[in-house]
Parts: structure tokens; C-alpha cells; sequence
């Protein structure tokens, strides 16, 4: 099939800054350029930026990650494009959002016992940021965690030669990796890296000097006590159960960080940490009780969008903060932008020249799990679908019950005070820009990956992956009946 999706036609000039890599001009203006640059993608799953002390968290979940971001550019307004993992890896590895990429969740699944997931699949059609760096010269691996919704059957793994998924602690995903790193050396690579500790199940192994009391390890249990408080939605979360998760979770972000400097230490051991492009972000963060919601995937709240941003350039020994908003879908060509010289990427191409201000800031929830939505205590909630634009400050949120919302996130940053009603005339406005910006939607179901209508067929290992996540309810619970 041929693909016309925005990546391919910047194909030819990764693969020209690759053969001219340590050349010089032959005096038709084209630059020296540098041996290729590495790069090294880490996403620290389900990860609340305001949990990391680089951005102004007190509690000391990430020593390493904070020392990483002394000397790299920290974005403070990065906006994922979804409250959970499928769809905002998939504009992470594709540049696209949701509405163009189509790997987000459906409504046709019914009660029962589901034998589908209710979430597409990436199409093959798209190409992917490992594709184009595959096919420039890069070697290409990807280790990760999230043996659920990374596993193979959703087609994230597209481009990576080496592909593992498993469900380790992020210490146990460096193992692998480091030796995929020893092989690939001399590069250049690509190296994927998801880590899931502060994801449920949270990682709560003691993190020396983080808690007066140890977290309390429970596999779920106080995220499930939690969650049948506060989503019936009449409920405020008890502020004891809430402080314990938040240990727990704490507890995830403290092991993933160690995680993180185990990477960046072996990056130095091998001699590589100065030609490697380093970045650190996550897909989603996570709710702990606010506007009635616990882990994230039902909606479009600051909570579950606002993710970590840190990118360190080869060399970079001045940390910078930049605090223009930032589309997760931008990342990819921003990556694109650092890797290869700028004079031969495309010129005047709409959203191949890695400006980030040509993306502008949309999330989408299409509906949620079919274990939420489906269940009889909380369904009426999460019936709908939500997308949101932001222009900074004010943040728009269009929902298909008539219930849109609008806020002003400078001075309501928990986005209590719905302005819909006292300024009609700026939510119109916003309504309209994101009609335009999402009318020409080319999402549809995967063609020739799965007949529409369809998810991904959970076998009893995928099932049993997605069941530890909190996405999919057992067999005989009532909430898929």
C-alpha cells in the first residue's frame, strides 16, 4: 500500500543526512554534516508531570531524572493527545492525533463476555517514527513493560527490529536493553523504552529516603476502594485512602527513576552519551479522586493530558525551560528536527519541518474501557466522547452529551470553574476552530488489520495482561454483564 501519511516524504532526506554523515559540502550549499545521532525515547507510563521535582513536586520521587533535566530543555506545557496509552503512543510514534491515526477505543462492544477488546489497532498504512529511521539506516529497539497495550496484536511495534514486551519492573526492562545497546553501539540506534511502575499495579519496592512509611503493597486493592468511592460521582474521595494511593504511586515514579539513571549511566559506560539525543516524557498521567475519576482513559482533564517533556541534545550542558504549549503529536518531527540537519528537511512542508505551532493543542477520548463502560454503577458517566483544544490558557472540551466545558487554566489550573455559560462567545469560538481543525478526519478502522466493527482478539494471555492493568473484568465479574 502506499503510504501518504506526513512522514514519507521526509524518508529521503533522513537517508541523505545518513550517506553524507561525516562528508562535506561538494558546493551546492549543502552543510557538513555530524556522524548521526542516536536516539533514546523513554516513556515512564501513566506519569503526572506535577509528581516529578524538576517540575516543582516537594517530595523526592526523582532524583535522577531531575539531575537529567538540570541540563536539558524541560517543557512545562506538554499536552498528551489521549488519557491513555494506545492512542497517545500511536501519535507519539506517528505525529498524528487520534482523529487521523484511528488507534482509539469503540463503542460496539456489548455486555457480555468480551472476546474483543474495544480498541483499534495502528493501521500498517501509517509509518512510524521507527519505520522512517529504519529505513534512513538506524538500528531499531524497543523494550517495553506494558505487555498489554504495547503487545504486538496493536501494531505500535511497527519499524523496531528488536521488540520485546513484557511485564517487568523497569529495572528488569534495562536488562534486555542494555544488551541491545552493547550491540548497537556504533550505531546510529534507536532505542524505545516503556516503563510501567507507576502503573497499577504500582511498583511499590521501598525507595530508600521517599517515605516516612513504607507504601502499603496491595496489587490494587486501595485503587479499587477508591474507584468504587468516587466514580459512582456522588462521592468526594476520603483524603486517607487518597494519600495512600498517592505512596503507592510515588512509590511506582521513584523505582521508574532509577530506572531512568541506570540507562543514562550505561550511555556513558559505552561511550555514547555525547551523540545521543535523550528524551523523557509519558503518555497519560493519572486522577486520584479529581472531578470524580481515579487512573485515567475516562476523560480529558489536566490530570490525565499534562505530561513531562525533557529533551537533552548531544552536548547540551545548559538546562532551559520552555513554556509554549507542546502537542505530544509534535514530538516526533521536534525529534526529526534535532536529528537531521536542518538544510535537508523539507522546506515550507506543513508539520514535517519540526515547528511545534503547527500543531495545535487537541485530546481525544473516544468512550473508555469496556470494563467502565459497561459497568452499572458508573456506565451513565462515560457514555460519551471527548475531545478538547487549548489556546492557552483557556481549554474548550466538546462532548457528544451537550455537557461541553470551558476553562481558563491560568487562574483555574484544577479546572473547577466551568465558564461555558458567562463567556458563550469564546467557547463558540473555540467549538468552531476545533470543527474546522478535525473535519477532515481520516481516522477509520484499520483496513485490512481487522474487519471494521472489531478490536483486538484477547486470547487468555492478553486478557490476563489487560485484567492486571484494570482494563478488561474478569469472565464472571457483574460490571461486563
Amino acid at each position: 500500500m502506499v503510504r501518504m501519511d506526513r512522514f514519507l516524504r521526509a524518508l529521503v532526506f533522513v537517508g541523505a543526512a545518513l550517506s553524507l554523515a561525516g562528508g562535506c559540502s561538494s558546493g551546492e550549499g549543502v552543510a557538513r554534516v555530524a556522524r548521526p545521532t542516536n536516539l533514546v525515547l523513554i516513556v515512564i507510563d501513566t506519569l503526572r508531570v506535577d509528581h516529578l521535582g524538576c517540575y516543582g513536586y516537594a517530595r523526592n520521587t526523582s532524583p535522577r531524572i531531575d539531575a537529567f533535566a538540570a541540563n536539558a530543555t524541560r517543557y512545562g506545557r506538554a499536552i498528551s493527545t489521549a488519557p491513555w496509552t494506545v492512542p497517545a503512543h500511536a501519535s507519539l510514534m506517528t505525529g498524528m492525533y487520534p482523529f487521523e491515526h484511528g488507534a482509539f477505543t469503540f463503542k460496539s462492544v456489548g455486555p457480555g463476555d468480551i472476546q474483543t477488546d474495544n480498541v483499534y489497532p495502528l493501521a500498517q498504512e501509517h509509518t512510524t517514527l521507527a519505520e522512517l529511521l529504519r529505513q534512513a539506516g538506524y538500528k531499531t529497539g524497543a523494550f517495553v513493560a506494558n505487555a498489554g497495550y504495547l503487545d504486538r496484536r496493536y501494531q505500535l511495534d511497527q519499524g523496531f527490529d528488536t521488540y520485546e514486551a513484557q511485564r517487568v519492573p523497569a529495572v528488569d526492562v534495562n536488562t534486555n536493553a542494555r544488551k541491545w545497546l552493547k550491540r548497537s553501539a556504533g550505531g546510529p540506534f534507536f532505542l524505545f523504552l516503556n516503563y510501567m511502575d507507576a502503573h497499577r499495579p504500582y511498583n511499590t519496592t521501598p525507595r530508600p529516603g521517599l517515605l516516612a512509611r513504607p507504601a502499603i503493597q496491595d496489587d490494587g486493592e486501595l485503587l479499587d476502594r477508591l474507584a468504587a468511592t468516587v466514580l459512582p460521582g456522588d462521592s468526594s474521595p476520603p483524603s486517607e485512602l487518597v494519600a495512600q494511593v498517592i505512596d503507592q504511586y510515588d512509590t511506582g515514579i521513584a523505582n521508574a527513576d532509577q530506572a531512568v539513571g541506570g540507562i543514562l549511566d550505561t550511555l556513558q559506560q559505552l561511550g555514547v552519551a555525547e551523540n545521543t539525543l535523550v528524551v523523557v516524557t509519558s503518555d497519560h498521567g493519572e486522577y486520584f479522586g479529581e472531578h470524580g475519576l481515579v487512573e485515567h482513559s475516562k476523560d480529558v482533564y489536566q490530570s490525565a493530558l499534562h505530561v513531562p517533556l525533557i529533551i537533552r541534545t548531544p552536548g547540551q550542558r545548559v538546562g532551559e525551560t520552555i513554556d509554549r504549549p507542546i502537542s505530544l503529536a509534535a514530538v516526533p518531527n521536534l525529534l526529526l528536527d534535532k536529528l537531521v540537519a536542518r538544510e535537508l528537511r523539507p522546506n515550507g512542508q506543513r508539520r514535517l519541518d519540526g515547528h511545534i505551532g503547527d500543531y495545535p493543542i487537541i485530546a481525544e477520548n473516544h468512550y473508555t474501557r469496556a470494563k467502565d463502560l459497561y459497568d452499572p454503577r458508573w456506565r451513565r458517566r462515560f457514555d460519551r466522547t471527548r475531545t478538547t483544544i487549548i489556546d492557552w490558557p483557556l481549554k474548550y472540551i466538546a462532548s457528544s452529551d451537550g455537557d461541553d466545558e470551558l476553562y481558563n487554566l491560568d487562574s483555574d489550573p484544577g479546572e473547577l470553574i466551568n465558564l461555558i455559560s458567562s463567556e458563550p462567545e469564546t467557547a463558540s469560538e473555540l467549538a468552531h476552530r476545533l470543527a474546522q481543525l478535525t473535519k477532515s478526519a481520516t481516522a477509520k478502522p484499520p483496513s485490512g488489520d481487522t474487519p471494521p466493527g472489531e478490536g483486538v482478539e484477547l486470547d487468555e494471555n492478553l486478557r490476563a495482561q489487560l485484567q492486571s492493568l484494570g482494563y478488561v473484568s474478569a469472565p464472571s465479574e457483574p460490571s461486563t454483564k
